[in-house]
């Protein structure tokens, strides 16, 4: 379709009435509901960079599911109302509430620096929206000042123009409608490098954010500051050296940006927390210190425990190389038919007995006689144990199959970068929040790639977005393909974990299983998930 779409109208309802912006990815308008007392609002074209007719099916399931995101987004009153989505020759479109006011870009101007309090409550207002969006497992992946608008009746910040949506129009994919890459989505003086690798999570948007407070508070443009030698961003040097801020402040503004994503806040709820706790006249007594102190570890953390939020679901594989669970592409699980699901014995295998998380305290000088008891049938033979019965999944779509307790629960994977399964250990007790879990996800491959191509593009990508001491991948057998398999240390939502990832390659795809736990509890449930790995196929 021609984007000079003025003067037409749209599904028989939409007419047309100006341009309202054009990007790489699509045409913004202002159109008029014929429908609803020609009531304005937003039609957004969004063009998919291909006509190959698997790549279209592709790109139309993925925009029909970023649109019910953005539909279920629109229950906030700080995020435009999704009206309407429908497909008209080729292009996708969406039709949105249209949000009377003027966007940050006419308010943050260079030169012209900000008052510590404004920044503040710039913060705290684009804060409480984001941790909203955060809870739907949605990542933004585009937040500027031309993507906050200050509406004009209550002049509240509104979260527009989601980057999620704008993964339809950037795949690169061939003429077999396989994708081949994926463009980052963002605008890059405030885009992180995770996210310019195409591996964005809730610390991306967090960053972004961060890089809008420092223009904001020095009043320069992120593309004029400088960067030291280990990617940090020079911002505090740009500071008014008349004026005291809040010390404190300004390292929740460092802890936003940092470089390594690892280091950042994983959450607008943190900030949020840590922004509540600022004591302005108790801090406004000490220096402002202009050039941070350079830390080797990590920041400290909140004294208050962070918030649950909805934990995302890794949405590709690859994630789980990233040191953090954020979804990628913003994408809702949805379950796919699966066959038949069948109870069959392990070979031979006794059952695995998972122990507590939490240690149990025994009364002091009591039950010492019950305890040598318990001790000597704690070790007796198990022989007459019964075996566990554990379930088959099968994917035959994907081409695989494999074997899991029944007790663990499990829930499909679908997205534009992989598809799969994961599963999921039950909770010990009403305190365990952590779920061990593991994945079984199917990527499709670059052209040409091999088992060592693609071992050391992953061993590289861990080494530097997780774990920089991992040791080289190990070989192993994955049903009777040959692979790899490495074992790395991460961290998620904050805490340490230990993640064993093992993968083989067939034919155009990669199979990647990977093992999640917490360090003290990722022995516990090794045998179990060693099980799982040894019962893995792939299948024509």
């Amino acid at each position: 379709m021609d984007n000079n779409l003025v003067g037409q109208t749209i599904q028989g309802r939409y007419y047309v009435v100006r341009q309202l912006g054009r990007g790489g990815v699509g045409v913004t308008f202002l159109a008029q509901d014929q429908q609803c007392f020609d009531r304005q609002c937003v039609v957004k074209q969004l063009k998919p960079k291909t006509d190959n007719a698997q790549a279209q099916a592709i790109a139309r399931r993925l925009f029909n599911r970023e649109a019910e995101i953005m539909n279920r987004l629109g229950d906030c009153d700080r995020i435009p109302r999704l009206l309407a989505y429908f497909e008209q020759d080729n292009d996708f479109f969406l039709v949105q509430e249209l949000i009377e006011g003027h966007d940050l870009s006419q308010e943050i101007i260079s030169g012209k620096p900000w008052s510590e309090s404004k920044t503040l409550t710039l913060l705290q207002d684009v804060l409480e929206v984001l941790l909203i969006v955060q809870q739907h497992s949605v990542i933004h992946r585009d937040i500027k000042p031309s993507n906050l608008m200050r509406r004009t009746a209550d002049s509240k910040i509104v979260l527009i123009d989601f980057g999620s949506v704008k993964q339809v129009s950037t795949q690169i994919i061939d003429a077999a409608g396989q994708v081949k890459q994926t463009v980052a989505v963002g605008t890059k003086s405030y885009m992180p490098m995770e996210q310019m690798m195409g591996r964005p999570g809730f610390y991306s948007d967090i960053y972004a954010l961060g890089m809008i407070a420092i223009q904001a508070l020095t009043g320069v443009r992120p593309k004029e500051l400088m960067i030291d030698d280990e990617g940090e961003v020079l911002w505090r040097n740009r500071l008014n050296r008349k004026i005291h801020y809040q010390p404190r402040f300004l390292d929740i503004l460092d802890r936003m940006v940092r470089y390594r994503h690892q280091e950042r806040y994983t959450s607008a709820g943190i900030v949020l927390s840590d922004l509540k706790q600022l004591d302005a006249a108790e801090n406004n007594n000490n220096d402002t210190v202009i050039v941070a102190k350079k830390e080797s570890s990590a920041p400290a953390k909140s004294t208050d425990a962070p918030e649950s939020p909805v934990k995302p679901i890794e949405s590709a594989a690859t994630v789980e190389k990233n040191t953090k669970s954020a979804p990628v592409g913003a994408t809702l699980i949805t379950s796919r038919p699966q066959s038949h699901q069948q109870p069959i014995k392990s070979s031979g295998a006794k059952p695995h007995r998972f122990k507590s998380k939490l240690a149990i305290p025994l009364a002091a000088g009591v039950l010492t006689l019950a305890a040598v008891i318990g001790g000597w049938i704690m070790f007796q033979p198990q022989e007459d144990e019964s075996e566990v019965e554990l379930l088959q999944y099968e994917n035959l779509d994907r081409g695989f199959r494999i074997n899991y307790p029944p007790a663990w629960s499990r829930q499909n994977r679908d997205d534009f970068f992989a598809s799969g399964v994961v599963f999921f250990s039950p909770a010990v007790n009403n305190a365990d929040s952590f779920k061990e879990r593991v994945s079984v996800l199917v990527e499709n491959l670059t052209d040409g790639q091999s088992l060592s191509e693609y071992t050391e593009q992953s061993v590289a990508e861990i080494k530097q977005l997780s774990d920089p001491d991992i040791e080289a991948a190990l070989p192993i057998t994955l049903g009777v393909d040959e692979g790899r398999q490495i074992i790395y240390q991460g961290e998620e939502n904050g805490s340490p974990v230990r993640r064993m990832q093992s993968w083989t390659l067939k034919g155009d795809r990669v199979y990647i299983i990977t093992y999640t736990a917490k360090p003290e509890d990722y022995d516990t449930y090794l045998p179990t998930v060693d099980e799982m790995i040894e019962s893995f196929q792939t299948i024509e």
